[in-house]
């Protein structure tokens, strides 16, 4: 169905590695997802009043709680394709994590009201009817949720969604709580055990873990956490493809939502390759904006292809670092040249132990370097890594 529905309204539909396309397909799915989980809420709601099962209540307003998750993604994605305004000028696409934020907030709130009403089932239990329609409408629920999860999963994996991908195993979770649910039914049909309010308190524990699942990731993404692999290795090739550019480094990449990044980014090669240099940065810089709809701003590093002053640099910096920490070492040494300067530039991996001390080692490691040529300029980048013994 959602195959179909995305040939008939989505324009250019197999593009997907357009900005438009996938926001056209978010809002399909959230439509989708809106309606599907009201229809679950209405099954739910009436085979809980019927049987008096609190746990198929419980479940039935997961299901809306999902509704309501679904109905702020599509506000948000709504509110993100306004586009970029004079104060905003990377547009508002985070509106989206907003919104998802609010959500997560509202879920955990129903979670908390409903564990509540479930351990008020288990001091008071109640008698549950057991009727095979009931059994045959949650079956549906699980065969509903089933489908959800297929075309939540394939559509994450085509636009790359991180929030669709969550939304699929969130589909999982829902299909395991009604499974137990329906499980209780069956127990307590054939043994007379009262286990319903128990069945309730897991349901509403697992919308409380999925809200909290939730904020916690739309937080991660507003602190601003390490950018996709998958996205780094993409513009990673892009660049790599051309053979003046040595290497790259001081990747930065910011995500302000509905697949518009800002990246940031020093290439490096050498000065004879100056010009050509310059226009592949310019190059690279239309074809990120042409195939992600990124900002790019690319510094070139002419490096220092000295060899003998390569090796003396890398070693008297390494007897400094040993000076402090046995198993610290140099992760990384580069020697750019800037005008009447050169920049070196380490990066020191080592224990929690040798950052706290890293104002010590930059200036051991500044002053043993300005003695080799005082013309250098020394920076030193400390990072924590899992260090191991010398065997």
């Amino acid at each position: 169905m959602v195959s179909l529905l995305a040939r008939l309204l989505i324009k250019d539909y197999k593009n997907t590695s357009l900005p438009s396309v996938q926001k056209a397909y978010a809002k399909l799915c959230s439509i989708i997802g809106i309606l599907l989980n009201i229809l679950l809420f209405t099954i739910k709601l009436f085979s809980g009043f019927i049987s008096g099962s609190t746990a198929i209540i419980t479940d039935g307003f997961n299901n809306l709680a999902d509704g309501v998750t679904s109905a702020a993604s599509f506000l948000g994605f709504c509110l993100a394709g306004i586009g970029s305004g004079e104060n905003h000028l990377f547009g508002h696409g985070r509106y989206e994590w907003l919104m998802g934020f609010l959500s997560a907030l509202a879920v955990l709130m129903m979670g908390g009201t409903l564990a509540k009403s479930s351990i008020t089932s288990i001091r008071s239990p109640k008698n549950v009817e057991f009727g095979w329609l009931i059994l045959f409408l949650l079956i549906c629920s699980i065969l509903v949720k089933l489908y959800m999860y297929f075309y939540n999963r394939n559509i994450a994996c085509k636009i790359n969604s991180s929030s669709m991908k969550a939304t699929a195993s969130d589909c999982i979770s829902d299909m395991a709580a009604t499974t137990a649910i329906m499980i209780s039914l069956i127990v307590q049909h054939l043994s007379g055990w009262k286990i319903d309010g128990w069945c309730g308190l897991l349901v509403s524990v697992f919308i409380m873990l999925s809200g909290l699942k939730s904020m916690t990731e739309i937080i991660e993404r507003l602190l601003g956490q390490s950018p996709d692999e998958g996205l780094v290795d993409r513009i990673t090739t892009l660049i790599m493809q051309y053979p003046e550019v040595q290497g790259i480094n001081s990747l930065i990449i910011h995500d302000y939502g509905l697949g518009h990044y800002v990246a940031s980014m020093h290439i490096e090669g050498e000065e004879e390759n100056s010009v050509i240099l310059n226009d592949i940065a310019n190059e690279i810089s239309y074809k990120l904006y042409l195939e992600m709809d990124c900002d790019t701003t690319i510094q070139i590093d002419y490096l220092d292809t000295d060899s003998v002053m390569y090796d003396l640099i890398y070693k008297k910096a390494g007897q400094e670092i040993q000076r402090f920490e046995a198993n610290g070492k140099i992760k990384s040494l580069r020697i750019v040249k800037s005008g009447l300067h050169k920049n070196v530039l380490f990066i020191v991996s080592g224990s929690r132990k040798l950052q706290k001390k890293q104002d010590q080692v930059r200036e051991a490691i500044n002053q043993s370097i300005l003695s080799v040529n005082s013309n250098y300029r020394v920076i030193t980048k400390l990072v924590i890594a899992a260090l191991h013994s010398k065997k």
